[in-house]
């Protein structure tokens, strides 16, 4: 991370402790070295295999001879589900997967913003509101960050700006390439490219869990169930919510399908809660994850976002960090989300190595509520009534809490800390 780029207020601490984590960082950095080394090979394999695939549509003999391969390296969501050569080849054939569409899961297309203003470092801030089921994105501008964005060589835009340079860019690329980088048509489970489609039967069938996520305990968190008299996660101070949303930049993380619209489209459904006004703000090319030992880990890439981001909730809007909470967006990895628990950030990726993908609004308010104390509800749907929180419900892609959970969440926007 770039210390300079810091915010002020935090520079001198966060100096300090990267100093003190320097010598320990050193060591378990090369004790992990392996598991980068895994990752990168798996990868490597991968796209050896896709190489293959691409192949199926001009020799189909030697997918046979490459995709050999089962979903089974994950007996626990697969269940032991085996596909042969033939199988994986009338699976393309039926659900009209085109070599293009293997290759953007492969990450052997050009990434859809390059080229536009977008690819570079942009910030945007706005403001939701719902109009009936519509959320509407107004422009909002946080003078000081404004000029520190200016300072530090971003272009600050304004949200209907970046939303119709995005909406081009893909529809230039689904034109050129057959592939919608909002809306891919494949989804990679355990190493196989499978259609996205497919999936979705295998996951309602049973044969495949929809697990995504990890909770993770957060420091703030109280150890009462009762009602504290003291703050202990994030709630709507002054009737007001802080989104921040980064984008990992470094190139093993950045994310290669699109994502702002659906997380202010989750970000909006908390509008029904009363917290006031949603604010947000959009960052890209700042958060450098390159430095996490293990590239797919969720629960490290949520404690680098909460090292490298943190110092933002206190230097801006209203300089108090309680109604302030973060989300980063990266790639790959090992779940589709990962949040603190009644605390103040989360991690969402655009597509999960091992399980399903979820849709990413369902990613981001799934993890938003577990920022506000809402606690998963179960694997299955037949485990509990329609919730975001509960794992198949929301790769179904629901966007309704069940009643437990709304009261959750409306008590600790409010600020009634349980």
């Amino acid at each position: 991370m770039d210390m300079k780029k810091m915010p002020l207020a935090r520079r001198e601490s966060m100096k300090g402790e990267k100093a003190k984590k320097k010598g320990a960082e050193e060591g378990r950095l090369r004790s992990t070295q392996k598991e980068r080394d895994l990752f990168q090979k798996r990868k490597k394999n991968l796209k050896q295999k896709g190489i293959a695939v691409g192949v199926i549509f001009i020799v189909a003999l030697l997918i046979g001879m490459a995709l050999v391969s089962a979903v089974t390296a994950n007996k626990d969501a697969t269940n032991g589900v085996d596909f042969t050569p033939d199988e994986l080849q009338e699976l393309y054939r039926t659900y009209n997967i085109t070599e293009n569409d293997i290759k953007f899961a492969e990450d052997r297309l050009p990434h859809f913003l390059e080229g536009t203003t977008l690819y570079g470092k942009v910030a945007t801030m706005g403001k939701i509101a719902l109009e009936g089921d519509k959320v509407v994105v107004s422009e909002w501008i946080d003078p000081l960050f404004y000029d520190y964005c200016i300072k530090e060589g971003y272009k600050v835009i304004s949200p209907e700006e970046w939303f119709a340079i995005e909406e081009k860019a893909r529809e230039e690329y689904i034109k050129r390439y057959g592939v919608d980088p909002a809306n891919p048509k494949i989804d990679i489970v355990d190493g196989v490219p499978l259609p996205a489609e497919y999936v979705r039967e295998l996951v309602k069938s049973g044969k495949i869990s929809p697990q995504e996520t990890g909770a993770e305990p957060s420091a703030r968190t109280s150890s009462s169930a009762t009602v504290s008299s003291t703050p202990s996660g994030p709630y709507a101070k002054y009737s007001r919510l802080y989104l921040w949303i980064f984008a990992a930049k470094d190139s093993a993380h950045k994310p290669t399908q699109a994502y702002l619209t659906d997380t202010l489209n989750a970000y909006g459904r908390f509008y029904q809660f009363s917290p006031g006004t949603l604010y947000y703000y959009h960052i890209t090319d700042y958060w450098d994850a390159s430095d996490v030992p293990q590239p797919i880990n969720s629960l490290q890439l949520l404690e680098d976002l909460a090292q490298d981001t943190d110092g933002y909730r206190d230097d801006y809007n209203d300089g108090d960090p309680v109604n302030d909470i973060v989300t980063g967006w990266v790639d790959w990895m090992d779940h589709n989300g990962r949040a603190h628990q009644n605390g103040y950030f989360s991690v969402c990726g655009v597509r999960s190595w091992d399980y399903p993908d979820w849709p990413h609004d369902s990613i981001a308010q799934h993890e938003i509520s577990h920022n506000f104390n809402a606690a998963d509800q179960g694997t299955w749907k037949y485990q509990h009534p329609e919730c975001i929180m509960n794992y198949e419900w929301a790769y179904s892609g629901t966007d309704i809490w069940c009643s437990s959970c709304w009261n959750k969440v409306y008590g600790n926007i409010k600020g009634l800390w349980e």
